[in-house]
């Protein structure tokens, strides 16, 4: 699961903003606050410092939002879930690259069915480069 938090620039530290008798408080934390991936600054100044709220009382350049993919730690299955669905694509290139092979020696394979397999071919290759740059940086 991917999310965005906010964190305050200097100390790292995770930082949630809530809103107490028309106050906003900042606390800080070791543990970040999830927010949705379309969360961004602008967005949050909006809504802390708009008609939710009597100002902001902080500065929001003390702050970033970063993205972070959660995952389970001891969940074996789900790793395993996942490099296997990544292996997917690298499969249908083998697949793919076996029957161009197979059939390209036969007289008979015609050059409409060679092309169409030849632009599968290529979009298998281009999918598959990007899942072996993801495996190789999973662990």
């Amino acid at each position: 699961m991917r999310f965005k938090a906010l964190r305050n620039k200097e100390t790292k530290e995770f930082v949630e903003i809530q809103k107490f008798g028309g106050i906003n408080v900042v606390f800080i934390s070791e543990l970040p606050n999830p927010q949705p991936l379309t969360a961004t600054i602008d967005l949050m100044k909006q809504i802390y410092d708009g008609e939710l709220s009597d100002g902001i009382d902080f500065d929001f350049n003390d702050f970033e939002l970063v993205e972070f993919e959660m995952n389970e730690v001891d969940s074996t299955f789900a790793i395993g879930a996942d490099i296997s669905n990544k292996l997917t694509p690298i499969q249908n290139l083998l697949a793919l690259l076996k029957i161009y092979f197979t059939e390209s020696s036969d007289k008979s394979f015609e050059y409409n069915k060679k092309q169409k397999l030849v632009r599968h071919i290529v979009k298998e290759r281009e999918i598959s480069e990007e899942m072996v740059k993801y495996l190789a940086n999973l662990l």
